[in-house]
C-alpha cells in the first residue's frame, strides 16, 4: 500500500486561492478595483510578497487586471478575456493551434447541424447580408475577417444549445492566430466565400448533414491554406 504524499500549499498560493473564492462567491465583482497590497496583507494576516505573487499569478489568467498608477482591478470576466492567456499559448505551439483546428472541425460540425433545426428567418438574413457584403472584401483581408466573425457567431448563437455555444465560441476565439493569417490570402479569402454560400444554402434548406459537411469542408480548407501560408513563410525565412 502506498500513500501519495501531503502537499503543502505555499502562502500565495492560498491568497490566490482566497481571491478566486472572493470572485466566485461574487464577493468581488468584474472590473472592481482591489484594495492595495498593504491593505490586502492586514486582511489575510500574511506579508505584502505572498499578496504581490497571488495578485501576479490571477493576472496571468486574465482574472485580474492590473493598471499601471491605478491599481487592481477583477477582470470583466468576459470569455474573450479569459481566454487571452490561452490565446498566448497557441500562438507559440503551432502543434497545439493544430489541434485547435481538430476541435473546431468536430464541434462547428456539430454547431452547424443544429443550426440548420433551429435557425430562425432573421439569422438566415444576417447571413445573407454578411456574405453579400463579404463579396466586396476580398481586397480588405482585414474587414472581411470580421464579417467571418459575425458569420461563425451568427450559427453558433442559433444552434440554440447553451453548452454548444459556449464551447464553439471559446474555440472560435482562440482561432484569432490562424485568422490572422489566412485573412491576408486572396485565395483563401475567395474560397472561403464560397464556402460560406455553401454553409448558407445548406442552413436555408434546413439540412443538418449537408450544413455539417460544408461547414467541415470549410475549416478543412482553412486548415489548409493556414499550413500553405505557415509553409511558405518558413521556406522564404530560410533562404533570407
Amino acid at each position: 500500500m502506498s500513500f501519495d504524499p501531503i502537499i503543502q500549499t505555499t502562502v500565495s498560493e492560498q491568497v490566490a486561492q482566497r481571491l478566486l473564492g472572493m470572485i466566485r462567491s461574487g464577493q468581488l465583482k468584474p472590473n472592481q478595483q482591489l484594495p492595495p497590497e498593504r491593505e490586502l496583507a492586514a486582511m489575510f494576516d500574511v506579508g505584502r510578497p505572498a499578496v504581490r505573487e497571488a495578485i501576479k499569478g490571477l493576472s496571468l489568467l486574465g482574472l485580474l487586471r492590473i493598471r499601471q498608477s491605478e491599481g487592481t482591478f477583477v477582470g470583466s470576466l468576459e470569455t474573450r478575456e479569459l481566454l487571452e492567456p490561452l490565446e498566448m499559448i497557441i500562438n507559440l505551439n503551432a502543434g497545439t493551434l493544430d489541434a485547435l483546428f481538430d476541435a473546431r472541425i468536430v464541434i462547428e460540425s456539430g454547431v452547424a447541424a443544429l443550426a440548420a433545426q433551429h435557425i430562425s428567418d432573421e439569422q438566415l438574413a444576417f447571413l445573407t447580408t454578411t456574405i453579400d457584403s463579404e463579396s466586396g472584401l476580398l481586397g480588405d483581408g482585414e474587414t472581411f475577417a470580421a464579417s467571418d466573425v459575425a458569420f461563425h457567431e451568427t450559427i453558433i448563437e442559433a444552434c440554440n444549445n447553451p453548452f454548444m455555444q459556449s464551447i464553439a465560441g471559446s474555440l472560435y476565439v482562440l482561432g484569432k492566430k490562424s485568422r490572422a493569417i489566412t485573412s491576408r490570402i486572396p485565395a483563401v479569402l475567395e474560397r472561403s466565400l464560397q464556402d460560406h454560400r455553401d454553409i448558407l444554402e445548406a442552413l436555408q434548406a434546413r439540412d443538418p448533414e449537408r450544413a455539417a459537411q460544408a461547414m467541415r469542408q470549410h475549416l478543412l480548407r482553412v486548415r489548409e491554406g493556414y499550413h500553405h501560408a505557415e509553409n511558405a513563410a518558413s521556406l522564404t525565412a530560410s533562404v533570407k
